[in-house]
């Protein structure tokens, strides 16, 4: 930007013999224009950066729906490598590798991914969680908690946990909004 204004500057300047008329000027034969673009980190892995520019509905976290019964995730992702019920709640924890999926009465509750992803499957897109990356799919959040974001499509919701000194994502949850 300020290339072109002293350019401008410099074409009206009457120094070096007065002012020259503009159609004397030689006029490049492709005109570019520079914009700002932010840099965005590597490429999502499965390569969907530009094809897919926000997330209107969240229907399933690495191949899990909220939707999904017991049956089904058993399934999607084998015997878990551990099972807990809770005697109180009724809620029965399947935990797989890095992966939590919360059943109460045989369905699924919630999906949790953590402790500290660097990036989570939703709807079958690989997601870096990093800033610019939670922004273009999601946008701003529609809530802000002391310990994470909360993104609401429809009757589903997703939170982003952050470490409330660091910022640094510590889990997400795929759940039902309706149980929150």
């Amino acid at each position: 930007m300020l290339n072109a204004l002293l350019l401008l500057l410099g074409l009206l300047s009457p120094f070096a013999g007065g002012m020259q008329a503009t159609a004397d000027l030689p006029v490049p034969s492709t005109a570019r224009l520079a914009l700002w673009q932010p840099s965005f980190p590597a490429q999502a892995a499965d390569d969907t950066w530009g094809k897919i520019t926000s997330m209107d509905s969240f229907d399933s976290m690495d191949g899990i729906t909220l939707y999904d019964d017991y049956k089904s995730v058993l399934s999607k992702k084998g015997e878990p490598d551990s099972a807990d019920k809770d005697p109180y709640t009724g809620y029965t924890e399947f935990r797989y590798d890095g992966l939590t999926i919360g059943l109460y009465e045989g369905l699924v509750y919630y999906v949790h991914t953590g402790p500290s992803p660097e990036k989570m499957s939703l709807n079958g897109i690989s997601i870096p969680l990093q800033e610019v990356w939670l922004r273009h799919y999601f946008g701003e959040p529609d809530f802000v908690a002391e310990d994470g974001d909360v993104y609401i499509r429809g009757n589903a919701a997703l939170k982003v946990y952050r470490d409330p000194l660091s910022g640094k994502v510590t889990g997400v949850d795929l759940f039902d909004d309706a149980a929150s």
